[in-house]
């Protein structure tokens, strides 16, 4: 039921949470809760508002999180056919195991047989199926990866990579769940101590709560709880001690449903940004939400996507929502405890269109502007397949005097933003639409500007200026403008602004090793280890730090300590395919390649579509003789990454090496080949001409070869040089 007919707002209920054997607590420190109000067991709201907690318990959002229960699923584990992924040439299956559900994931190896298997248990899901589901793996420290095979309802249910994976190098089950989809996506959890800061690792305390309930839209309920168990409490006293939402200023009211609904861009912008001193789960119902957060957009005129997230931002766009002056809400239409279905809401809905419209609509058939019948919502808020999760398919909340021209449901494929697409220009102020002129108010625009890069140039100086000005407490805003300079290739800066962001909170190990990586790249390989030994010592078991402070001692020559440093990374957070790479190096550069290849097939099976560890294995086949398994890491190098100009040089030794045994198979015309795409793709590469000049010349075109020695020979690379000079000498050129 909706506002207009009196009933409680965007409320959601508690009965899906009842198994709840715990109390969950706001932190002490979050706005808004004292030991008098804090978060209750929701399970202690259905003794009151049992019917509201049955019908909430069927809506999307009464499903929102939770595990995948046994015998109760949408999706078919039974098929026993897998799912083929042919952009990253992966296979995934969906099985039971026992009393678990297992994403199972394969790829082909050279040999025919299954190589970079992973299995991970299902731990938790993520959407309510509605429209699809993510599946989730809690790992030892606590995180929750998403895993890449996706459910999608559309078409009765089938399977699909993620939104964002349907490509080759995806990044495999890597990804973390952050707290931002946690926050919309379930009830607040607790995180540990030092973990709100913007880019820690995203760790749960267990255990998790499963699934949205009545305090996300109601606020803390501990103290109405109490009141309704007191006797003598008033009603008015009982209502005054919990969030009402239908009661709040129309503004308030909304934001409750903004919280989640308000997505201006799925891409690079940033769409929204926690204001500095805020938790992720600190929002209270009632609260403004500037206060929480800001909200950005592009310049108008930007090109313009329908996304998944955006229900709130298109409503916003309507003449309706915008002549009615704050009547119209989420929850004119919507009462969040009971969603109609089928012929129900399309009476529901339209009622409500016609409350404002009955009299035009009466008039409009007579004219032929209009047809006497059809559902309101189907012509002027049609479903549409989404821009940003192409196997979507949801009502667009844009209310449009005619329906957008076209077939608003075809199919469509999925496009992925990269540095070259990204939106670049300002970012500008969505919500509020003002704010005033205050030093926190710039420093927080100013920050928007460059967190996804989006306006770099301006955001920076911009940025700049307002620190030197103001001098802010805040160790955020320096680490943001180090973040700023480190994109733009300004090492000097970045480092600098590191150091001040770690000299005003020296206890935050995240910052120390934010800066060990600035000086890494910087080279500064003494400073870099002072940092991070540093951070080591204030987090020990920070895996990166640790894998980053062993990459570091070992540009030093401290072989012993880096390899101890690194192991040490790897055994803390076994899931990081980059420690096992780094490792890998540093094995392979003392001469132990049998430990140097485990360790690559370790990172390779975490996140086989990174072509620079395919290429690495495939040299130390290579190095080891071992030809036929080398060409296959050196053709799915090149599968990953066909522009790889040094990578098809690398096959092309290979390939000519091979020829010389096996001449009859042709891998000398596979070397020239490969060779000849090399120098397409990078001319400056004076080595691959001089190697090409060889090839050619060994098949017995001896101008073409002359042709790439003159080339070789004007090059800067002074071996490739004189070898081509002496060659060419020889020959009489």
């Amino acid at each position: 039921m909706s506002r207009r007919l009196g009933i409680a707002a965007v409320v959601v209920g508690c009965a899906i949470l009842a198994a709840w054997a715990y109390v969950r607590r706001m932190p002490a420190s979050a706005p808004g809760s004292s030991a008098a109000n804090s978060y209750a067991d929701p399970a202690l709201c259905v003794n009151c508002h049992r019917a509201i907690a049955g019908n909430f318990r069927k809506t999307g959002m009464g499903r929102s999180f939770g595990r995948l229960p046994s015998g109760n699923t949408l999706e078919n584990f039974t098929s026993g056919k897998p799912f083929y992924h042919k952009a990253s040439d992966t296979y995934f299956a969906m099985i039971q195991r026992g009393g678990d559900y297992i994403q199972r994931r394969w790829q082909i190896g050279f040999d025919g047989a299954e190589t970079n298997i992973e299995e991970k248990r299902v731990d938790y899901v993520m959407g309510s199926g509605n429209h699809s589901r993510t599946y989730l793996h809690l790992t030892s420290r606590n995180t929750l990866q998403q895993l890449p095979l996706h459910w999608y309802a559309e078409g009765g249910g089938h399977w699909g990579m993620s939104p964002g994976y349907d490509r080759a190098d995806h990044p495999g089950s890597t990804r973390l769940a952050g707290y931002d989809c946690m926050f919309c996506h379930n009830a607040y959890p607790k995180i540990p101590p030092g973990y709100e800061e913007e880019g820690a690792e995203r760790v749960y305390v267990q255990p998790l709560p499963e699934g949205i309930e009545c305090q996300r839209c109601h606020g803390p309920g501990k103290r109405h709880i109490d009141l309704a168990l007191t006797a003598g409490t008033t009603p008015e006293s009982l209502r005054a001690a919990i969030v009402n939402p239908k009661r709040l200023a129309p503004e308030r009211s909304m934001e409750v449903c903004m919280q989640c609904h308000l997505h201006t861009t799925a891409g690079k912008l940033p769409a929204s940004m926690l204001r500095a001193g805020r938790g992720p789960f600190s929002y209270l119902p009632g609260q403004p939400l500037v206060d929480f957060r800001l909200s950005f957009d592009r310049t108008p005129g930007a090109s313009e996507r329908f996304e998944n997230l955006g229900s709130a931002y298109r409503l916003r766009q309507s003449q309706c929502f915008l002549r009615s002056e704050g009547r119209l809400e989420c929850i004119t239409c919507h009462d969040p405890h009971n969603i109609p279905r089928g012929k129900e809401a399309a009476a529901h809905y339209d009622g409500i269109c016609l409350d404002c419209h009955r009299a035009a609509v009466a008039r409009t058939p007579a004219s032929g502007a209009h047809t006497a019948g059809g559902s309101c919502v189907s012509c002027h808020m049609p479903k549409r397949r989404t821009d940003d999760e192409v196997h979507v398919v949801m009502t667009d909340h844009y209310i449009q005097r005619r329906k957008p021209a076209g077939d608003l449901l075809a199919e469509k494929v999925e496009t992925h933003e990269t540095t070259a697409t990204q939106y670049r220009g300002e970012v500008v102020l969505y919500y509020p639409a003002h704010l005033p002129e205050t030093v926190k108010n710039a420093l927080d625009v100013a920050v928007a500007q460059i967190r996804d890069g989006s306006n770099l140039k301006d955001g920076l100086a911009r940025l700049r200026r307002l620190l030197e000005e103001h001098r802010p407490s805040q160790a955020g805003y320096y680490a943001d403008l180090a973040e700023g300079y480190l994109a733009a290739g300004d090492g000097a800066n970045a480092i600098h602004y590191f150091e001040e962001a770690a000299r005003r909170s020296p206890a935050s190990a995240f910052l120390l090793t934010k800066l060990g990586n600035a000086l890494t790249e910087a080279k500064q390989w003494a400073k870099a280890e002072e940092a991070l030994r540093r951070a080591t010592a204030l987090a020990p078991g920070d895996a990166l730090a640790w894998g980053m402070l062993g990459w570091a001692l070992w540009q030093e020559d401290k072989t012993a300590e880096a390899r101890a440093a690194l192991e040490k990374g790897v055994n803390l957070n076994p899931e990081l395919p980059e420690l096992h790479n780094n490792l890998a190096s540093l094995l392979g550069g003392i001469g132990d390649r049998a430990a140097a290849e485990k360790e690559l097939r370790a990172a390779l099976r975490i996140l086989p579509g990174i072509a620079e560890w395919q290429l690495n294995l495939g040299r130390l086949l290579a190095s080891r003789g071992e030809l036929a398994e080398a060409r296959y890491y050196f053709e799915q190098t090149i599968r990953l990454k066909p522009d790889d100009a040094v990578a098809r040089l690398d096959y092309a030794r290979l390939l000519a090496a091979m020829g010389s045994v096996l001449a009859a198979k042709g891998d000398l015309n596979g070397a020239g080949r490969e060779l000849q795409t090399a120098v397409r793709l990078q001319p400056d590469l004076w080595g691959a001409h001089l190697e090409l000049a060889m090839v050619l010349g060994r098949k017995g075109d001896t101008t073409a070869a002359v042709e790439h020695l003159k080339i070789a020979a004007g090059g800067t690379d002074a071996e490739a040089k004189a070898r081509a000079q002496q060659l060419l000498q020889r020959l009489g050129r």
